[in-house]
């Protein structure tokens, strides 16, 4: 075989063995690039799909979790306002007008309603059930005990009112209810709220409408125990034990092998959000796989396409050269091997025959002449790149100092020299990522100095600028060098103190207020004021979305200081923090 092989190639021409050689190397080269981007392009798209559904998935649960959170919190908060505590069973008229108008806010509430504590309806949007008793159903039972969330059911007693849906479908509520309580505490009746489940299809259609509908992407959700609530028969199952229990450590990715065909599909628990603990839902997000690779096939059939069209091209082209190619290519191995061990070598001739030949004998004939050349031009190249390096080093010096000037300068307010809202809320956001990794508490407080409008009134802008600068000079010098203190416009300051407890926040905020007050400043043209400060302060808690819910929560106690009569510290815990503390 292998003599065979030989005489074959010895009675192959240079440009045969070249053009055949070209031709096998292009043929496997593209075969397997071919093969390589089909798998890759599959897996790719296969990665891609997957990670879109968990990514709508999660979006859908987010989604939830968010208007399930708005609607608890808003009927918590309408039925405790202390200015309807005596409004609610007094006066019917005024009370229907309030449901009737939150119920046009948001018209995803099917019914409103106030029923007193025997369970009658006292009170309800367009008077549906008004009269009727509703002491044995759940919403009225849970809204006696505390503000609650009930899951999906279908309507009872507002099936005969509502009149039939628009898809033939029973209407299902999921129920949000609070208590209205006296300023005694005893129970004046339960506000409970149908939010009709047409909102979550709306949801889910919103989302949806991202995708091009070929893909065919669909969305289920599933109560906590896995049957189907939206999106399949209403109370099919959809997720046996095991996924239920996987999607509650988080979300989850899977093939699912149904009749109708294999779909790459994810699931996401949703968790609540804040104070509402969630429903236990499951959403489940799905696409064909036929859909997913039907677009990775097209890919893969024109990357073939392409490749084949380019295989046999390179082979036409290297038989074309090979040919013209091979011909001078001996004789310049000759010259070559002469060069440099035949005395009587005068260097290369030019060669004829192509272009390219005819450059290359020119090339070498004065590749001779240039050596010396090039090492008297490599010497002088590096001579000045050594000059021109210490001049670089320089400049990068220069440029990195403008920036940091310039970085400071950006930070920090002119009037006080201390950190401004731009430079604080970088710092804090750094420390509030390292205390949500390793729990290292940290606090905020918001300072405002007492009737300062007085002070510019009676003495002058001049004066409020010196009280400013003193004040922020105080706050200054009782913070350590690993807390921040920033001045966020006009007379307000704001500080972010580390590695601190309630009681020691306490103590820090109470000798800044008494160094303020007890002090006498200085102001321009002679004489001295005497100035006070309010203090609200909170403690980071795991809950804070970013540095603004702190500063917002700090902002509030701040406010409950101004109200209890000034020149005082309120803190004001989070709520995990605070039911501790109790």
């Amino acid at each position: 075989m292998i003599a065979a092989l030989r005489r074959l190639r010895d009675r192959m021409s240079m440009k045969q063995q070249a053009g055949l050689l070209m031709a096998l190397v292009c043929l496997t080269t593209i075969t397997l690039m071919t093969v390589t981007a089909a798998l890759i392009v599959r897996d790719r798209a296969i990665e891609h799909a997957t990670a879109e559904m968990a990514d709508l998935a999660t979006d859908m649960a987010n989604s939830l979790d968010r208007d399930m959170f708005g609607t608890y919190r808003e009927i918590g908060n309408f039925a405790s306002l202390r200015p309807l505590a005596d409004i609610w069973a007094a006066n019917d008229g005024v009370t229907r007008a309030m449901l009737n108008q939150l119920q046009e806010a948001r018209p995803a509430y099917a019914w409103i309603g106030f029923a007193a504590p025997d369970g009658t309806v006292q009170v309800a949007t367009k008077g549906m059930l008004e009269g009727k008793s509703v002491a044995e159903r759940p919403w009225f039972k849970q809204g006696s005990k505390g503000l609650a969330a009930l899951d999906i059911h279908e309507a009872k007693l507002l099936v005969a009112l509502l009149g039939p849906s628009r898809d033939g479908e029973p209407f299902r509520f999921v129920d949000v209810t609070a208590p209205v309580l006296a300023a005694d505490g005893t129970l004046k009746g339960v506000v409970g709220a149908h939010l009709s489940w047409t909102w979550a299809e709306a949801t889910r259609d919103r989302l949806l409408a991202r995708y091009d509908p070929a893909l065919a992407t669909d969305i289920w959700v599933t109560d906590a125990k896995g049957a189907s609530i939206l999106g399949q028969p209403f109370g099919s199952p959809e997720l046996d034990a095991d996924a239920l229990a996987a999607t509650a450590r988080g979300p989850i990715t899977y093939i699912d092998e149904a009749s109708d065909g294999d779909f790459f599909a994810a699931a996401v628990a949703t968790r609540g959000m804040e104070a509402y603990s969630g429903l236990g839902w499951r959403v489940i997000a799905r696409r064909p796989t036929a859909a997913v690779l039907a677009g990775a096939y097209r890919d893969v059939a024109q990357i073939l396409a392409i490749g084949l069209l380019a295989a046999l091209a390179s082979v036409a082209a290297a038989i074309y050269s090979a040919g013209t190619l091979t011909r001078p290519v001996r004789r310049l191995t000759l010259d070559a091997d002469r060069a440099g061990r035949d005395p009587g070598f005068s260097g290369f001739d030019r060669l004829r025959g192509s272009s390219d030949m005819l450059a290359l004998s020119t090339a070498l004939r004065s590749l001779v002449r240039r050596v010396d050349f090039a090492e008297t031009s490599l010497n002088r190249a590096r001579a000045a790149a050594a000059r021109s390096h210490v001049v670089q080093s320089e400049e990068i010096e220069r440029h990195t100092q403008q920036v940091e000037a310039l970085r400071a300068l950006a930070n920090t307010d002119p009037m006080t020299g201390l950190l401004n809202r731009r430079g604080f809320v970088a710092q804090a956001g750094d420390v509030l990522d390292y205390f949500k990794r390793y729990g290292r508490a940290f606090a905020v407080l918001v300072v405002d100095i007492d009737h300062f409008k007085r002070v510019n009134d009676g003495h002058g802008h001049p004066a409020g600028d010196a009280v400013i600068v003193a004040v922020g000079a105080i706050l200054a010098e009782a913070a350590r060098r690993t807390d921040q203190v920033a001045r966020f416009g006009g007379e307000e300051f704001v500080v972010l103190l580390r590695e601190v407890t309630p009681e020691s926040l306490t103590t820090w905020a109470e000798r800044v207020r008494a160094a303020v007050a007890d002090g006498a400043i200085a102001i321009p043209g002679g004489g001295t004021v005497q100035v006070t400060i309010s203090l609200g302060a909170t403690l980071a808690s795991p809950g804070d979305r970013d540095v603004e819910d702190i500063i917002q929560r700090a902002d509030q106690a701040l406010y409950m200081a101004k109200g209890r009569g000034r020149n005082q510290v309120v803190t004001l815990m989070p709520e995990p923090l605070a039911s501790a503390a109790q």
